[in-house]
């Protein structure tokens, strides 16, 4: 008998700009952007923000010494989105292979956004120089990535190659990547992730301000889960962080109304927002939005068990 399909989701890190532990950060945590992904057993990592630190040691007991493979999907090159990744203890297995995924930014593949975040002059350890396997796939807009059942190598293709794929196996996973120029200077990915007929959708860093663009409306309709960026109150966005690449509470809220998603999970907190300044915020947009939620460290999100 076949197994089933399974799609689950685990917050490590649901900060923004830089982790802040300490007993105000308890409830929420205090790590900066990482998100674990299970989809039938294949591995995604959603950005190596300080909290992919944690996820690693998890994954290394969990694979407990057999073959582990994973694929990191970076949305950009900000450093509260990659400082985790020096201490991922995965790098340094011989038994680890991993697929990094992300856009070209600045005139730089993801591979030369990846090399100096872990190479001196910057740390001490080269990556290139490490034991474990892996391998660079540099995104453009509107690219897809399947991987078929039973294969450990990714798919590439443009959306009207995609196209003419024929429907997705039971345990075939698909992510689409869409680029936005909603976050400056350079832009980021956003990440749909498509599994056992659910869609995850990961949109954090992107500031919608007044308008609302149809096409990325389009992009997240009638999600199963958003992961949105909500990093700002209304009132500390229009008294001075406008501009920031960042939304408010409100505008998550107002976008997974208009995207008709079925669960919204608001995601990259401010740093100085203290457990309870983020309460706050949760019943707010519970008010607008009622299935909503704000992530926290160890949160679990089964996406084939319905709400």
């Amino acid at each position: 008998m076949a197994e089933k399909p399974r799609f689950r989701v685990r917050f490590w890190g649901v900060r923004g700009s830089y982790p802040v532990p300490g007993t105000q950060t308890l409830r929420y945590g205090g790590n900066t952007a990482c998100v674990e992904v299970d989809a039938s057993g294949r591995t995604l990592v959603l950005d190596a923000g300080s909290g992919i630190i944690a996820l690693g040691d998890s994954l290394l007991r969990r694979s407990n010494g057999n073959a582990l493979h994973i694929a990191l999907l970076i949305t950009h090159a900000h450093g509260d989105h990659l400082l985790g990744l020096p201490f991922f203890a995965p790098l340094y297995e011989p038994t680890v292979s991993i697929d990094f995924f992300g856009p070209r930014l600045a005139g730089r593949d993801v591979e030369g956004l990846v090399v100096p975040v872990m190479s001196p002059p910057y740390f001490p350890v080269d990556i290139r120089q490490l034991p474990s396997q892996r391998a660079f796939y540099t995104l453009e807009d509107n690219m897809w990535i399947i991987w078929k059942p039973g294969c450990k190598q990714p798919l590439l293709l443009q959306e009207n190659q995609a196209a003419w794929e024929p429907p997705p196996l039971p345990t075939e996973v698909r992510v689409h990547a869409r680029f936005t120029t909603l976050h400056p200077q350079n832009g980021s990915l956003l990440y749909a992730i498509e599994h056992a007929g659910r869609r995850l959708i990961y949109a954090t860093d992107l500031e919608w301000g007044e308008e609302y663009q149809s096409e990325m409306l389009a992009f997240l309709e009638r999600a199963d889960l958003l992961i949105h960026d909500a990093q700002y109150t209304p009132e500390d966005y229009q008294q001075s962080r406008r501009g920031f690449g960042h939304s408010t509470y409100e505008m998550a809220a107002t976008v997974a109304q208009l995207a008709r998603v079925r669960e919204l999970v608001l995601f990259h907190h401010e740093p100085t927002y203290d457990d309870q300044k983020l309460e706050r915020i949760e019943s707010a947009t519970r008010r607008q939005f009622s299935r909503s939620r704000l992530a926290r460290e160890a949160m679990e999100i089964d996406l084939l068990v319905s709400p």
